[in-house]
């Protein structure tokens, strides 16, 4: 039977929250073996189980030696060429890389292949992103849906100084995603959380319809009013869910990746797509 992986962004997204959300799925409690032919050195990985708000998860931390980094698009998809990775790995992981540049030319007013990524580029971020590819690819979810975004709100310090929340390269990979702000003033998604969401997930809205085969927490760096966590849900699908959702008694089609939500509605009622009323009851 086919599986949907519901991704629920109550509190944000950023890459370390989708690693321990998608090993604690799987059961896993190493994600070395995950990165196996990476070709990058000088790093290290732990995993260790933790609590938000007294919620169980994984807390999913990258430790590299590394000050600033510098790299561009190519330097990153040259380690990508060079590494041992799935066709699938490399595909998505290159994928997420190049959105990543196109939205960061785009505020910066320059070609993708001139933007040097910073933090992006950063050897954590290349083993979120390469990280969260490969479980992916474990999971094999034959859908991905996401719920409505938690941004955050505030500032937050850049390589370029300090930026509103969400950032603008955040923000940019965000068009078409339905977003809102809650809680605590803070970052509450990252670009490597943006780019993850923009190269994985098919549709944004409630839970689908289906039976909770596994569930799984994710958890950020920060405590803050709301719980930090990922909530990450497998869901084995009914007919409903494959490929499309039921929607007030009739089916409603929501193909395709980096999709936007809105669509047109032959009927006039009252009802609401993402938003606060996503996130679960507190």
């Amino acid at each position: 039977m086919n599986t949907v992986l519901y991704l629920n962004c109550f509190s944000g997204i950023s890459g370390d929250m989708v690693l321990g959300a998608l090993l604690d799925i799987l059961g896993e409690r190493e994600l070395q073996p995950f990165l196996e032919g990476l070709a990058l050195e000088g790093y290290g990985v732990t995993v260790r189980q933790a609590k938000k708000a007294g919620i169980a998860g994984l807390d999913v931390q990258v430790h590299a030696e590394e000050a600033h980094p510098h790299r561009g698009l190519r330097d990153v998809l040259d380690i990508l060429e060079q590494s041992e990775l799935s066709p699938f790995v490399q595909e998505k992981a290159g994928a997420a890389f190049r959105l990543m540049a196109d939205a960061e030319g785009v505020v910066h007013g320059m070609p993708p292949e001139e933007v040097h990524f910073h933090e992006v580029g950063a050897v954590d971020s290349i083993v979120d992103i390469v990280g969260a590819c490969a479980l992916m690819e474990a999971l094999q979810p034959a859908a991905v849906v996401a719920s409505a975004v938690n941004v955050g709100s505030g500032t937050v310090h850049c390589a370029h100084g300090e930026f509103p929340v969400p950032a603008p390269a955040t923000l940019k990979l965000l068009e078409g995603i339905p977003v809102y702000a809650r809680g605590e003033a803070m970052e509450r998604t990252t670009p490597t959380g943006a780019v993850l969401l923009r190269t994985f997930a098919d549709r944004y809205g409630l839970l689908p319809r289906g039976v909770v085969a596994a569930t799984g927490y994710g958890l950020g760096d920060r405590d803050s009013d709301l719980p930090n966590l990922l909530q990450g849900v497998l869901l084995e699908a009914s007919g409903h869910t494959q490929g499309r959702e039921e929607h007030h008694g009739h089916p409603q089609e929501h193909a395709g990746h980096q999709h936007g939500h809105p669509h047109e509605h032959p009927h006039s009622h009252d009802h609401h797509h993402g938003g606060e009323h996503d996130a679960p009851a507190e």
